[in-house]
């Protein structure tokens, strides 16, 4: 084996421009994928960090449904064909939950889409928490900064408006929206019909970490919401009657009522006051006598927790599953990329496109490699039938040429991963500010650090071992076809 390294490391040394030329096209692949690989762990890293800690904590706990539920609603197809299911049997569920010594925090929530008028102009749309503010302060304490007013009080009812969905509503009226204002919430389902509620504006704030999804939600009290997600019905009380009054419905039957049709109608007239928008609120509102209203006040379409440590993600989700089957719960688990939604998976999906390109790129590195080892063992012809002459082996020659392209390949990786090092550090100490919604999404916020990524210089030299092997193939073979008299003459 030493022979065969002082062997390879005179040849390398000795052809220095094929060796300059191989080992710079292996350089800058490496540094490439180094880079890229490190930039994209940093930014998934971040989107990871970046939803656990102010959106979507650890784990989802979600009624038992198929599709993609997110929690902004379900993002597929499935959106039309089933609401958001309520979480069956929620109080043991919290009951659990809570006994869990790895559970740090939970957090309920309700969401709902509606679009936003004021009078009878149509503003915009935006998405809505419905949120109780204790619990949802307590579970995402640094994300939420007031810019006016506040949260309602315990018992009330109000919105806390994104600021970037004023702004928006701003835009259409020219009118500065301030808490006391009040605003229409209107939201359409094919399952739940229309629902309206008028909710008074108690305050402007914006998310310290958002993106394009999340400046369009707003927080808003649970009550509320529930109306607009379906999850709320008004009733009337049932009517006592007396003894007389239920004798007479009990003389009446189909025959006598379509007997004579004229004597159920009589002509009427009615003096009404004029209907002011005031009146129209509140009945929309459902706080006057005309309906009241059945809150469900266990009805809840998530359950967030977040857990003391990362490393306990995996015991959970099989406590949980294991208690839900035990109780026969029709309820399940979803990590935070599924809760977080579109922006994640965009994310991700970027980060396969790039490693797509990658391996383009090392299919033609391996081709260019290869070509340019064919010149060089045919130029060394001679060397080695020489060799083969005075006794070497076929397989002396096929792992000396083997190691030699593996040191080529090994000398070329350190100096490729030094320099994406280096690359990295000046990145990460000026620091990448996103100047566009696409790479805010990518950098998982508004700013990226990439720092080196110790899985991406792993796969940078699995990669550069593999094009070292595969390129040193097909010039092993030529070498092995050629008869040694023949490689000898090929000098002359």
């Amino acid at each position: 084996m030493r022979i065969l390294l002082t062997i390879a490391w005179r040849n390398v040394r000795q052809h220095k421009v094929k060796t300059t030329i191989i080992g710079l096209i292996m350089a800058i692949g490496i540094m490439v994928l180094v880079v890229g690989n490190s930039f994209m762990d940093t930014a998934a890293k971040g989107i990871e960090r970046y939803y656990i800690k102010n959106y979507t904590g650890h784990l989802m706990i979600t009624g038992k449904t198929k599709g993609n539920l997110t929690l902004f609603g379900f993002q597929d197809v499935t959106a039309i064909e089933q609401p958001v299911p309520r979480i069956p049997d929620y109080a043991a569920i919290v009951e659990f939950a809570s006994s869990l010594p790895y559970v740090a925090a939970l957090n309920p929530q309700v969401s709902a889409t509606a679009v936003v008028s004021r009078g009878e102009t149509t503003l915009g749309a935006t998405q809505l928490f419905g949120i109780i503010p204790e619990q949802y302060q307590a579970m995402f304490p640094d994300n939420v900064e007031i810019l006016e007013g506040g949260f309602w009080e315990p018992g009330q009812q109000g919105v806390l408006l994104n600021k970037a969905v004023a702004e928006l509503l701003e835009q259409q009226v020219g009118f500065t929206f301030r808490p006391g204002d009040k605003l229409l919430f209107t939201s359409v389902s094919t399952h739940t019909g229309m629902r309206i509620r008028e909710v008074e504006i108690t305050g402007l704030f914006r998310f310290k970490q958002s993106n394009v999804q999340l400046d369009m939600v707003s927080l808003m009290d649970v009550s509320n919401v529930r109306d607009l997600a379906g999850m709320v019905v008004g009733y009337a009380d049932p009517a006592e009657l007396s003894s007389a009054e239920q004798q007479f419905l009990g003389q009446i039957d189909a025959e006598s009522i379509f007997s004579s049709l004229d004597s159920l109608f009589a002509e009427v007239s009615v003096e009404e006051p004029a209907a002011d928008e005031d009146f129209w609120f509140s009945v929309l509102e459902g706080s006057g006598e005309v309906q009241a209203a059945v809150e469900d006040t266990g009805a809840w379409q998530y359950l967030l927790v977040r857990l003391s440590d990362e490393k306990y993600l995996k015991q959970a989700e099989k406590d949980f599953a294991r208690f839900f089957a035990e109780q026969g719960i029709a309820a399940q688990t979803r990590d935070w990329r599924q809760g977080a939604g579109a922006l994640a998976d965009l994310s991700y999906g970027i980060k396969s496109v790039f490693n797509t390109v990658v391996l383009i790129i090392a299919v033609v590195a391996v081709i260019i490699i290869m070509n340019t080892l064919v010149i060089s063992v045919t130029e060394r012809m001679s060397e080695i039938g020489t060799m083969r002459a005075i006794g070497a082996q076929k397989s002396f020659v096929r792992r000396l040429i083997v190691i030699e392209t593996m040191l080529l390949s090994g000398l070329s990786g350190l100096v490729g991963v030094g320099a994406g090092g280096l690359i990295l550090l000046v990145l990460n100490r000026i620091g990448l500010k996103a100047t566009n919604v696409f790479f805010e999404i990518i950098y998982g916020g508004p700013e990226l650090r990439p720092e080196l990524s110790w899985s991406a210089v792993l796969l940078s030299f699995a990669v550069i071992a593999a094009v070292g092997a595969v390129s040193s193939a097909y010039p092993t073979a030529i070498v092995m076809k050629t008869s040694p008299l023949k490689a000898m003459e090929s000098s002359r």
